[in-house]
């Protein structure tokens, strides 16, 4: 390990990443909550446990755990991003949940309490782990053991249609980077069922499982919000800054991702099918 592991995810979140996804955080937290709500419920967390979340966005997964617990219970939140840190203080501070703490650090690279925790949780926060074995090495030190692991994490690209789609469309103003190496950080990276087993499985985990989770994901209230995440923060956001198009370009990315999205209007707001996948293991 250096200093230098997941420096680019550092910078981003620590930056524009944290700030525009702070300026979005009740409607982010609304769209995930169906997978953080799977994997919380396949925690099975009750009593005084401790646990750790880890890449916590703004907060609110770690809020619901604490809520699961004892009166002696405690989750405690790390994530590389100041930013998102300070949002998931503010957003503590608004719950009635005090047995809750947070901490900006690096799951992969931080000094994690040995035989510590009685569950590690993460939703969307451990794809982008420069080593992940080493990473989930550290993480299995701290579990006391028996101590679970339970994680959300993307499927593939293609299984995404809320990824998938918008890039077919920004495809035809730019080049869309083609989908990097396996076992290169990102939001893919743990995609593939048999490389999560070995990973895991390398870091010592036992009883390793990895289950499909389908649920629409809603992109905004409306195609204006919807665009406006999509050209920021997505995957497709991520192929437009790497491209940097002039603002004609990004106007006609715009009106034409507008018209995509405008034929996936739902009561709940603009849809789009989404895949993860829920892992579980244990420490031995």
């Amino acid at each position: 390990m250096t200093d230098k592991a997941n420096a680019e995810m550092a910078k981003f979140w620590n930056g524009e990443g944290g700030q525009k996804w702070v300026g979005r955080e009740d409607r982010l937290e609304a769209s995930l909550q169906p997978f953080g709500q799977c994997a919380i419920d396949a925690a099975m967390i009750s009593g005084d446990e401790r646990g750790l979340d880890i890449g916590f966005g703004c907060g609110e997964t770690t809020i619901q755990l604490a809520a699961e617990l004892g009166p002696g219970g405690h989750v405690h939140g790390l994530d590389i991003s100041t930013t998102m840190v300070e949002a998931a203080q503010n957003r503590a501070k608004r719950s009635a949940v005090k047995n809750i703490s947070f901490e900006c650090a690096d799951a992969q690279t931080s000094a994690l309490p040995e035989n510590h925790y009685d569950f590690v949780f993460s939703r969307f926060g451990v794809m982008f782990f420069d080593d992940p074995v080493t990473a989930f090495k550290n993480i299995y030190r701290s579990l006391k053991p028996g101590g679970r692991l339970v994680f959300m994490c993307w499927a593939g690209r293609d299984d995404n249609a809320w990824v998938r789609l918008p890039l077919e469309v920004v495809a035809n103003y730019i080049s869309v980077p083609a989908l990097p190496p396996s076992g290169t950080p990102g939001p893919f990276s743990l995609s593939d069922e048999t490389r999560v087993k070995s990973i895991l499985n390398e870091a010592g985990f036992c009883d390793v499982a990895v289950e499909p989770f389908q649920t629409p994901f809603v992109l905004g209230a409306d195609v204006d919000e919807a665009v406006s995440y999509l050209m920021e923060l997505s995957p497709t956001g991520g192929a437009i800054r790497l491209a940097d198009p002039d603002g004609d370009v990004r106007a006609s990315i715009a009106d034409e991702l507008a018209a995509l999205l405008d034929s996936h209007n739902s009561e709940s707001g603009i849809t789009m099918d989404a895949s993860g996948l829920l892992v579980t293991a244990r420490k031995v």
